[in-house]
C-alpha cells in the first residue's frame, strides 16, 4: 500500500470482439506517475518490494494518476484476434509512502472468449 491505502485495480467489459470496457485504478498516490504491466502469461517475480504478476511483460504504459489517485482506460471497439488468450494486468505507482517507493496494485487476469 502507499499514501491512499491499497491501489485497486478493476475491469470491465466482456473482451468480446467489439465489446466496450475499461480497466479503472483507485486509491493510489494522486498525481503520480504510474506504470500499466500487460502479459499474456504470469510467471510472478520480485518487483520493488512486492510481487509483479504480469510476467514477462508484453506491454508496459507510463501512464499519471489524476488528482485523486484514480486512473481509468476505456475502450469503446475490443480488437479482433485475441480470442482465447489470457492476458495479466497489474499497475505498479510512484508513492513515497509506500515500502520501496512504489505502490503495486491487485493484479488482474481477463480471459478473451
Amino acid at each position: 500500500g502507499g499514501v491512499a491505502g491499497i491501489p485497486s485495480l478493476v475491469g470491465t467489459g466482456p473482451l468480446s470482439v467489439g465489446s466496450a470496457g475499461s480497466l479503472s485504478l483507485s486509491s493510489a498516490a494522486p498525481t503520480s506517475i504510474c506504470a500499466l504491466f500487460v502479459a499474456l502469461s504470469s510467471t510472478p517475480a520480485p518487483f520493488k518490494c512486492g510481487t509483479l504478476l504480469p510476467v514477462p511483460v508484453a506491454i508496459q504504459l507510463t501512464l499519471v494518476t489524476n488528482g485523486a489517485g484514480a486512473l481509468t482506460l476505456s475502450w469503446s471497439s475490443w480488437p479482433n484476434g485475441l480470442s482465447g488468450a489470457s492476458l495479466y494486468f497489474q499497475y505498479a505507482i510512484a508513492d513515497g509512502a509506500a515500502v520501496c517507493g512504489t505502490a503495486l496494485s491487485n493484479a488482474l487476469r481477463a480471459d478473451v472468449p
